[in-house]
């Protein structure tokens, strides 16, 4: 098992990862302005307002698992520090992510519809906020789905599953709502209520953290020396004068083989 690193180098691994995600997904944008990007039915994938939805909406699904890490003991998700560790993660992750999408435009060029948030999102600080409230709310909303499952076990997994799925088409259909439509007074409410109420009860699965995924008790230095001498006691009762509590030298140890006669 890797030990439980420390809280600030947890939050720039996960700042780190998102970065690496926001240019993964930035390749894949211009990689399908170039034409060379085809579908399964070798249909060439238009780099349109939809794409980038799709995009940005992938994203957001893909977040939880950047704290994910089965070889550590707490399986990425910290038992101490949780909640900052979520919450300042959610939020500036969205900003880079953000930052990173105001080169998507070039790479959309004319195939973003004039007026919308594709077309606009480098110019239009309306359609910068409407994003990162976006991010936000996507973010949070899926850490929120995907946490209980990751840490609650199998049991929770399978209860949480179609939810997921569910959240999983929503999130993606609400990705090219936003960027193929012009930035609204209303879509931005409804977004700023998304992420919100995403961050709030993120915060409380969080605080929840070590309810849902009960730690092993871990025994002070006084109980150790407790269960020490109760050990000995036992021992004693039972007549082993040896008092090493190591298994297998609790005392001489009868040979193996029988001596062999020196005069053969």
């Amino acid at each position: 098992m890797k030990p439980v690193p420390t809280w600030p180098r947890d939050f720039l691994r996960v700042l780190g990862i998102a970065l690496f995600g926001a240019l993964f997904f930035t390749f894949l944008i211009w990689f399908a302005s170039t034409g060379l990007m085809l579908q399964q039915n070798f249909e060439v994938v238009e780099a349109d307002g939809v794409w980038a939805g799709i995009c940005a909406g992938v994203m957001t699904i893909l977040f939880p698992f950047l704290f994910m890490e089965h070889k550590r003991p707490d399986d990425g998700f910290r038992r101490e520090g949780l909640i900052p560790l979520t919450f300042l993660g959610v939020v500036a992750s969205a900003v880079i992510v953000t930052l990173v999408a105001l080169v998507w435009p070039f790479f959309l060029g004319e195939r973003a519809v004039p007026g919308t948030v594709a077309a606009d999102l480098n110019s239009d600080p309306a359609s910068f906020f409407l994003v990162l409230l976006f991010f936000i709310g996507g973010m949070a909303w899926s850490m929120c789905v995907m946490m209980p499952m990751m840490i609650g076990g199998y049991k929770v997994a399978l209860w949480l599953l179609l939810p997921y799925l569910g959240f999983v088409f929503l999130i993606c259909f609400a990705g090219v709502r936003v960027f193929e439509n012009p930035p609204s007074l209303l879509a931005t409410m409804i977004w700023v209520a998304v992420a919100l109420s995403g961050l709030a009860v993120l915060t409380v699965l969080a605080m929840l953290r070590n309810v849902i995924d009960k730690p092993n008790p871990q025994m002070t230095a006084a109980e150790r020396e407790a269960a020490y001498q109760k050990y000995l006691a036992d021992r004693r009762r039972r007549g082993l004068t040896n008092e090493n509590p190591l298994p297998g030298i609790d005392g001489p140890q009868p040979p193996q083989h029988p001596p062999q006669d020196p005069r053969r």
